[in-house]
């Protein structure tokens, strides 16, 4: 007996992601975070932006994006939001607005994150 109702929905939703994670396999898996981590890289020098870790520390499956230009973040989350539905991390803490987050993690792939840099393109047009 537990002394609390367990979170079995919790536990059935980790289930589930680990059978989707196994039958893609763990290499194929690892093999498409680092292709749509390059895209992100790849986005974040074409349009210069600069890197808020270094190198040696960034991740493979999110970018911490320096905010190095006269960009308000919080606005750029809003209308990127409200016009793709799409939805970036404005940073938070001492770093919010002056980093974002761009995520290419979990279940994402090519196609959704060049959607979402192209949303950003947009969104950072106007």
């Amino acid at each position: 007996m537990t002394p609390t109702t367990p979170s079995i929905g919790h536990i059935f939703a980790l289930q589930s992601k680990l059978e989707d994670i196994f039958q893609e396999g763990l290499d194929a898996r690892y093999t498409r975070h680092a292709r749509t981590n390059a895209l992100v890289h790849d986005w974040v020098k074409r349009t210069d932006f600069e890197f808020f870790a270094e190198e040696r520390f960034r991740s493979k499956t999110l970018t911490c994006v320096a905010n190095n230009k006269p960009i308000d973040v919080l606005d750029l989350a809003k209308r990127l939001r409200e016009k793709h539905h799409l939805v970036i991390d404005p940073g938070y803490g001492k770093l919010r607005g002056k980093t974002f987050r761009l995520s290419n993690m979990g279940d994402e792939t090519a196609e959704t994150v060049s959607h979402l840099l192209a949303s950003l393109d947009d969104c950072l047009k106007g």
